[in-house]
C-alpha cells in the first residue's frame, strides 16, 4: 500500500492507499487532499490542487479533487491556497450564463430560485443533499468524474451507443459516452457505481447542482469566466483533432455536429468535456422537470456554456449523458 504523505510521493509510489488518507499537495502553503481507501494518485495527475489532483481506482476510473472551504475550529472558512493567492470556494449553487439568482427561497426545497433568464418565469431549485454536505465538511472537498460517464461494453466493441442498452460505467478517456439514458436511470447508475466497483468507503452519486457549480468555481481558478464562456468543449463551432472510438486519428470540423469519445477536448483543471460534448443530467429540478447542464456538440457554445441550465421530462436523447461525483 501507499505510505506517502504528499501527492508527489504518492505518484512516485504508484500504489493505492489502504485507508482514507489525507495528503499534502505541492502548493505553499500546502492544501490537504483526502484520498479514499483503495484509490491511488494517477500517474498523470497534477501535484497542486488548482491544476487538478486525479485519483484512480483499480479499474482505471478517474476523479478530480474539488476543494471546498469549510469552517475551522475558530469558525473561519479555510482558504484554498493557489499560485494567485488564497481564495474561498463554497459548496453552493450559482447562477451562470443566462441564469439569474433571484434571492427568493423555494419553500419546498429551502433553496434559492435560479431563473432561466431575466425574461423567463421558470426556475431551478434543489434541496441541499445533507450527506454530501456532511462529507464535504468532514473532508474539505469531494471528487467529480474527470470525464463524462462512458459505456465500457460499447467502448470495447469500438462502437458508439445507439440505443438505451444497460452497460457498465467507465470514467476514462476514449470511451463511448453513456448517452441514450433517462435522468432517473442516470441517477441509479451513478449511485450503483460504488457497489459495482466495490469501493471500500467511497460513495458515488449523480452530480448535483451544488457539485456542478462548485466545480465551475474551482475551474475558474484557471479560467475566470468558465461558467459563462467555455469554448474548450466540443461544440458545433469548434474544430479540433481527436481519436474516434476505433482509435483512428480524425478531425472534427467547424459546423460538423459530431459527438466524440470522452476526453478528446481541452481540459480545464484536469477535467474534460464539462463545457461541451454531451449535455449532462443532474439531480437539480425545474418544477417537475429534470435539469441538464453544460454545452452540447450540436450547438454554439455562446448559448450553452459549462454553466448553462436546461430542463425536460428526463427523457432519453442521443445528446444527453451524465457525470458521476464521489464522496468519502
Amino acid at each position: 500500500y501507499n505510505t506517502a504523505t504528499t501527492v508527489v510521493d504518492a505518484i512516485a509510489q504508484n500504489k493505492p492507499f489502504e485507508n482514507d488518507t489525507p495528503i499534502d499537495d505541492s502548493s505553499t502553503p500546502a492544501n490537504l487532499v483526502m484520498v479514499p481507501a483503495g484509490f491511488k494518485i494517477a500517474q498523470d495527475s497534477a501535484t497542486a490542487v488548482e491544476d487538478g489532483i486525479v485519483i484512480e481506482d483499480s479499474n482505471g476510473n478517474q476523479f478530480v479533487w474539488i476543494p471546498v472551504s469549510v469552517l475551522d475550529e475558530k469558525g473561519k472558512k479555510t482558504p484554498i491556497h493557489t499560485s494567485e493567492g488564497d481564495i474561498i470556494i463554497d459548496y453552493t449553487r450559482t447562477a451562470y450564463s443566462t441564469n439569474v439568482a433571484t434571492g427568493e427561497i423555494d419553500n419546498g426545497t429551502n433553496s434559492e430560485r435560479i431563473n432561466h433568464s431575466n425574461s423567463s418565469s421558470y426556475y431551478y431549485t434543489e434541496a441541499m443533499p445533507s450527506e454530501e454536505l456532511q462529507s464535504v465538511n468532514d473532508n474539505g472537498g469531494y471528487y467529480i468524474g474527470r470525464f463524462e460517464a462512458g459505456d465500457k461494453e460499447s467502448t470495447e466493441a469500438q462502437t458508439m451507443r445507439s440505443s438505451a442498452t444497460d452497460a457498465t460505467i467507465t470514467i476514462k478517456s476514449g470511451q463511448a459516452p453513456y448517452n441514450y439514458i433517462t435522468q432517473a436511470d442516470a441517477k441509479a447508475k451513478a449511485e450503483g457505481m460504488d457497489d459495482v466497483q466495490e469501493y471500500a468507503t467511497a460513495t458515488t452519486k449523480l452530480v448535483s447542482s451544488y457539485a456542478w457549480d462548485t466545480a465551475i468555481r474551482f475551474m475558474q481558478i484557471t479560467n475566470s469566466d468558465y461558467g459563462d464562456n467555455s469554448p474548450e468543449g466540443n461544440y458545433l463551432t469548434t474544430s479540433f483533432y481527436y481519436d474516434d472510438i476505433e482509435e483512428n486519428a480524425n478531425i472534427k470540423y467547424e459546423y460538423d455536429a459530431v459527438m466524440v469519445p470522452t476526453g478528446q477536448t481541452a481540459a480545464i483543471s484536469n477535467i474534460y468535456d464539462f463545457g461541451g460534448n454531451l449535455t449532462e443530467y443532474t439531480t437539480e429540478s425545474e418544477r417537475s422537470q429534470a435539469v441538464y447542464r453544460g454545452g452540447i456538440f450540436m450547438d454554439d457554445n455562446n448559448f450553452y456554456s459549462a454553466g448553462s441550465r436546461g430542463s425536460n421530462n428526463g427523457r432519453i436523447r442521443s445528446n444527453y449523458g451524465f457525470r458521476v461525483t464521489l464522496y468519502l
